[in-house]
């Protein structure tokens, strides 16, 4: 009889990418910003973010609270939804760009710097 294929295990990267997670952070902030009227940290920690102010948007705390107000986020986000969809078209496309750009600047980077300092699980 002929052998099974194996099952493949889906691959992983083995390393944090920072610029990765700063391009994340820019979707979220998209997204509070037009689902709830804050910031990303504001968003989340409420009003304990030093430099912000709570300019009438909704807190996870305050939604937690207070489950109506996810209907105001509903409202919101149908409202403001071609906004957040030509800032994220526009951010995906200022992600490409930027890491075609900066490919041998960050793989100078991250040879040189980033991983003598922080080891091969974390890049820029």
């Amino acid at each position: 009889m002929a052998r099974r294929k194996a099952r493949r295990t889906p691959r992983r990267r083995k390393s944090f990418s920072i610029s990765n997670a700063l391009f994340s952070v820019g979707y979220a902030s998209i997204l509070t910003e037009g689902a709830f009227k804050t910031s990303a940290p504001q968003f989340l920690l409420g009003d304990v973010v030093s430099g912000y102010s709570s300019g009438g948007g909704i807190s996870l705390k305050e939604l937690i609270a207070r489950p109506e107000l996810l209907e105001t986020a509903a409202n919101n986000l149908m409202s403001s939804l071609p906004t957040l969809v030509v800032q994220s078209f526009a951010l995906g496309i200022t992600e490409k760009v930027f890491k075609q750009v900066m490919k041998t600047p960050l793989r100078r980077i991250n040879s040189g710097i980033v991983t003598p300092l922080l080891g091969r699980g974390v890049r820029v």
